[in-house]
C-alpha cells in the first residue's frame, strides 16, 4: 500500500500541478504547461495526422468534422487552398483577434501548411492554449494531385508525391 502511494506521488510530480495521470484535459484555469501535459498525455506524444482522403470525404459528406485553418502565408493561400479553409498565417495566428476567429476549444481544428512542418509548430501552440488541433498529413503536398519534392543532395532527382487530387479554392 505504501509503495502504491509513493508511485502516485512520483507520477503527480512528474506530470506537474494540475495535470492528470489519466490524460484527461486539465481543469479550466490551468497553466499552458498543464494543458500541454494533458494534451501529450492523451496523444502519447504522437502527432495527430489526418490523411487528405479523410478530409476530402468529410467535405463531400458535409459533416463539418473539422475547422480547417491554413497557416501558410496569405499569398500561398490565395494560389489555392482546401475548400472552406480559414487563412490565418502562423506569424499572426496567436494574436487575440485571430484566436477569436477559431471555434470553441472542443471543436477539432485541422491545421494545413505546405508540407506539414509549419502546421506541426502551430499544433503545439494551440495545444498549450487548450485547443484540440490535428494536422493534414503532408499538408498541401498530400492534398494536391501530384507534386515533385526535392530533398537531400542537389544532384538527387526530386521524388514524386501523389496526393488525393482534392479540389482547391482560389
Amino acid at each position: 500500500m505504501q509503495e502504491a502511494r509513493w508511485i502516485l506521488v512520483v507520477a503527480a510530480l512528474a506530470l506537474g500541478p494540475g495535470a492528470r495521470a489519466d490524460g484527461a484535459p486539465p481543469e479550466k484555469g490551468s497553466s499552458p504547461e498543464q494543458r500541454l501535459a494533458g494534451f501529450f498525455g492523451r496523444t502519447k506524444g504522437i502527432t495527430r495526422l489526418v490523411p487528405a482522403s479523410a478530409v476530402w470525404e468529410s467535405l463531400l459528406s458535409g459533416d463539418g468534422r473539422y475547422v480547417v485553418v491554413d497557416v501558410r502565408p496569405a499569398e500561398d493561400y490565395a494560389k489555392g487552398h482546401v475548400p472552406g479553409a480559414l487563412s490565418i498565417p502562423i506569424d499572426v495566428l496567436f494574436r487575440p483577434e485571430n484566436l477569436a476567429r477559431l471555434p470553441s476549444r472542443e471543436k477539432p481544428i485541422l491545421l494545413v501548411c505546405q508540407s506539414g512542418h509549419t502546421e506541426s509548430m502551430a499544433l503545439g501552440g494551440l495545444a498549450a492554449l487548450g485547443y484540440e488541433p490535428w494536422v493534414l498529413r503532408f499538408g498541401m503536398i498530400g492534398w494536391n494531385e501530384e507534386t515533385t519534392v526535392k530533398a537531400g543532395s542537389p544532384l538527387q532527382e526530386g521524388d514524386r508525391v501523389r496526393g488525393v487530387g482534392g479540389p482547391i479554392e482560389k
